[in-house]
């Protein structure tokens, strides 16, 4: 027969494990609005029952229960629903990375303004055409000397403005990979912490959502997955187990382990960002393994892209235009000549020895610099009035079909406009890709956040719950302690 007593330890388990899960249910209202935390449930599981299997166990028939246990406390997470998260928030770093370089160039670019590159071309033509309405006037051609300086500057500007680009851009990539081992090395930390208190049989909930807040984080730099290693030890069938982090290509192919949760070993990330004669370069390597060939998505691709590819292609562009422009400008200008006792076959444009760097390095020759006069504008032993290479130099600017050096041939608007034009499609394509990932990225995490997060109602419901079993527990132990004071005290009266 079970002791009358047992009763009252069935009555305090129950005290006890309603307690625990009122105390639960009162730390996930607490933290309804913590960044990154996951709702905790009580697992109850029926204590020991009554009598134990044995050769000295008491004749009773069946088994009385001897009341319930808190078997753990559980965290509720759907890794699935992690899985989606972190794919779909590495996709959306790199759009928005790449959103943001080409926000920055088309301001650079902005042909809305009146510093554009084809207002300094119309401003100059412009000149170039009053000139030769009035060849011998020395304030037009002072004007046509000044538009010509503000057509080189421009390019000048812009390919400064470019580079100090691509120069952030190297600075935001290892501030990057600065950033991912920082991750790694908590996350090694981390996982340290959690295998201790595993091996113990307890469950390290807010361990696990650091963890896993860190992982969110790096998911969006790197595109990586999660395995996980056991701790060993005591560890509970419901314990997380220590995380290895592996570098995943675009594909979806292992690059290699960026953590190694079996040894606890963090393989660095390191980068070599440099731009040697116009050619930029990024060397990355993982734990000493080169690793440059393989794309992997996020936002440290994106600015890698941008360094290596995007701002590069048109830096070639911009120095291309100028060095095709100065060279059919100049070889028209040199041809003629300017006002009585000028200098023949002077260049205008100077500073275009290579295309390399034309952008940057265009200017006023020094002979129109210390001379208006060199300014040409007819054919040598021509009468007054020629205007023959005035002319020829307005149509550079406007109807001459130039070539340029990616094989394309047109007039120096139509590429500038092509040029133009392709960057606003690359814009308006990361900015719709940007927008469509952070859609789904949204969409994802609600989809988390429906297991994960904590939900006031479902939490005043499971309080009300708790509180009605643990008033029904005290209820029990106050008939127990009623039954006892019967046998005790009025037995026998």
């Amino acid at each position: 027969m079970v002791s009358t007593f047992g009763s009252l330890e069935t009555g305090r388990r129950g005290l006890a494990a309603q307690q625990g899960a009122i105390h639960t249910t009162g730390n996930n209202i607490a933290n309804a609005n913590t960044e990154g935390y996951s709702r905790q449930r009580v697992n109850f599981s029926p204590s020991k029952a009554f009598p134990p299997a044995g050769f000295d166990q008491p004749m009773i028939r069946g088994q009385f229960g001897t009341g319930v246990d808190i078997k753990s406390v559980q965290r509720i997470r759907d890794q699935f629903a992690d899985n989606q998260y972190r794919d779909k928030f590495n996709q959306n770093d790199y759009w928005e990375t790449k959103s943001g370089t080409f926000d920055r160039v088309e301001d650079v670019l902005n042909e809305l303004s009146d510093d554009s590159l084809s207002k300094a071309v119309d401003g100059f033509w412009q000149a170039l055409q009053d000139l030769a309405s009035n060849p011998e006037n020395t304030g037009v051609r002072s004007i046509v000397r000044e538009r010509g300086r503000a057509l080189a500057g421009t390019f000048n500007h812009l390919s400064y403005s470019l580079d100090k680009i691509k120069d952030d851009l190297n600075q935001q990539i290892n501030m990057s990979v600065h950033q991912v081992n920082a991750l790694g090395q908590r996350i090694i930390e981390l996982n340290k912490q959690i295998a201790e208190v595993e091996q113990t049989g307890q469950l390290p909930n807010g361990l696990y959502d650091e963890r896993d807040r860190l992982v969110d984080q790096l998911s969006g730099l790197i595109n990586i997955r999660i395995d996980r290693a056991e701790s060993g030890g005591n560890s509970s069938a419901l314990a997380e187990g220590k995380y290895t982090v592996v570098l995943l290509d675009e594909d979806g192919h292992e690059v290699g382990a960026f953590i190694d949760g079996e040894r606890n070993k963090l393989n660095e990330l390191s980068v070599n960002a440099a731009d040697k004669g116009g050619q930029a370069n990024v060397s990355l390597s993982l734990g000493g393994l080169d690793i440059s060939g393989k794309r992997v998505p996020g936002k440290l691709q994106g600015l890698i892209e941008g360094y290596e590819k995007d701002l590069p292609d048109l830096t070639r562009q911009l120095d291309d235009m100028a060095y095709t422009l100065a060279q059919a400008f100049n070889k028209v200008h040199e041809q003629g000549e300017g006002l009585e006792g000028s200098k023949k076959g002077v260049d205008f444009f100077s500073g275009i020895d290579q295309k390399d760097g034309a952008a940057k390095n265009i200017k006023i020759s020094d002979d129109i610099e210390n001379s208006l006069n060199n300014i040409a504008t007819r054919k040598p032993e021509a009468p007054i009035g020629d205007n023959s290479i005035i002319d020829s130099l307005v149509k550079v600017l406007s109807d001459q079909t130039l070539t340029f050096d990616d094989g394309t041939k047109g007039t120096l608007k139509s590429y500038i406009q092509s040029m133009i034009g392709n960057l606003g499609v690359n814009v308006q394509t990361a900015q719709r890709m940007a927008k469509h990932t952070d859609i789904l990225m949204q969409n994802a995490d609600q989809r988390r956040q429906s297991v994960s997060g904590v939900s006031l109602d479902e939490e005043m419901i499971n309080l009300i719950q708790y509180q009605q079993a643990y008033t029904a527990s005290a209820r029990m132990i106050n008939v127990v302690n009623d039954m006892l004071d019967t046998l005790i005290n009025k037995m026998g009266v």
